[in-house]
């Protein structure tokens, strides 16, 4: 236990300031969620029948306006949360190595240890668990908001406020705080990583995005594109062919086909003069649904790339520190 207190503090007084920075941001998120929780379910309590969004009741109308509005807001907040997890990861994780080599300490820390790599490890270690606490807190406030600012939503089935709320935010910290430490090593600068992780942090989540919904096509359901059932993910959409073969806009401008008009059962033509003759129809407008009901599968099928990830990061940074010159 001794051991254990000496590492804590040790590790604390090195990235005071960064823990410091990521507590009161995470205090202040945390309260504000909270805050709009208590505020909607207030304003929810007063008029239990009227925060039904898929019905209209005219005597409503009056009393769910504040509700309306105040979820709106809520709404923007969340995405703070959205970021929360990147920013933490990158301050936490940048200065680990850099600041060392920068200040010219490296040496006599790494001299100072048993190897380099447990090293290294001691200090991800610290900095991963202020992170996944602080990350917890701000998952768990993300869902209690979510569940005040959209009552009529079964939570566990919807995509809504995806990447906002639940278990997956922890693990983007995560890689966020790979990607941090291992630039970190290689730069050797505070600033110049911190600016460089930032950019190569966009470029990881938005591939992992891509990717990821290109697999959960697989998983998606061809529909008329005006009907987005409620919870679903909308993954954009689509144009039928008679043939039955299903293809972007993209790739129908590609083909040098041109869509000018749309009628009421959503058929295709390539302007409004043919629209009365069904036969000339290029093809039906569909949408690419994935149904709610897939939301659970969904996050953890993306939790074990983004895991993945940040495991892959982190055995990087474990290789540059360890081939890494001290200055």
């Amino acid at each position: 236990m001794s051991r254990i207190g000496s590492w804590l503090v040790l590790s604390l007084r090195l990235q005071r300031w960064e823990v410091l920075a990521s507590v009161v941001g995470t205090a202040l998120l945390t309260a504000a969620m909270l805050w709009f929780s208590w505020q909607l379910r207030t304003l929810a309590a007063a008029e239990p029948g009227c925060l039904d969004p898929t019905s209209y009741v005219a005597a409503c109308e009056q009393s769910s306006q504040p509700f309306y509005e105040l979820s709106s807001r809520a709404e923007w907040l969340s995405y703070f949360n959205w970021s929360a997890p990147f920013a933490f990861g990158l301050v936490l994780g940048i200065p680990l190595v850099s600041r060392e080599v920068e200040h010219r300490t490296a040496a006599i820390a790494w001299a100072l240890s048993r190897s380099r790599t447990s090293w290294l490890v001691r200090r991800v270690a610290f900095a991963a668990l202020i992170l996944v606490s602080l990350l917890v807190v701000l998952a768990i406030a993300g869902e209690v908001q979510a569940a005040a600012a959209l009552p009529t939503h079964q939570l566990d089935r919807d995509f809504v406020w995806y990447g906002r709320r639940g278990s997956l935010m922890v693990l983007r910290g995560l890689a966020a705080l790979g990607i941090g430490v291992a630039l970190g090593a290689v730069l050797g600068r505070v600033l110049p990583a911190l600016l460089v992780a930032a950019f190569a942090s966009a470029l990881v989540f938005a591939a992992i995005s891509f990717g990821m919904d290109r697999w959960i096509e697989t998983d998606a359901i061809v529909q008329p594109s005006a009907d987005q059932a409620g919870g679903g993910r909308y993954l954009g959409q689509r144009v039928e062919l008679p043939s039955g073969e299903l293809i972007d806009y993209g790739e129908l401008s590609r083909r040098g086909l041109s869509i000018e008009a749309i009628d009421e059962e959503g058929r295709l033509f390539a302007n409004p003069a043919v629209i009365a003759h069904p036969e000339r129809m290029i093809g039906w407008d569909r949408g690419l649904l994935v149904p709610g009901r897939l939301y659970p599968q969904i996050v953890l099928r993306e939790s074990v790339v983004v895991g993945g990830t940040a495991l892959l990061l982190g055995l990087a940074g474990v290789a540059v520190v360890a081939r890494r010159r001290p200055g």
